[in-house]
């Protein structure tokens, strides 16, 4: 009987989170809402690898999706 393994990087987890946030999925795979800490660690990350547009799409959805003032809607 053989295990599956799956090996995911950092690396991974920031790029596969940024396609899903572009397809307009707000949440992990495992339906767990994506909190401003980790997507500032997500900005991070692409700050860190000089990729600012998406640095700029991240802090946008920051901006308008979590919003308390906007009542968390997808402006």
């Amino acid at each position: 009987m053989s295990k599956k393994f799956k090996l995911k990087s950092y690396d991974f987890l920031m790029q596969s989170t940024l396609e899903r946030v572009k397809g307009g999925l707000f949440f992990d795979k495992s339906f767990k809402p994506y909190t401003v800490d980790f997507l500032s660690k997500v900005i991070d990350y692409f700050e860190s690898h000089e990729r600012y547009e998406e640095c700029q799409y991240i802090k946008n959805v920051i901006d308008t999706r979590l919003n308390h003032e906007k009542n968390y809607k997808n402006i």
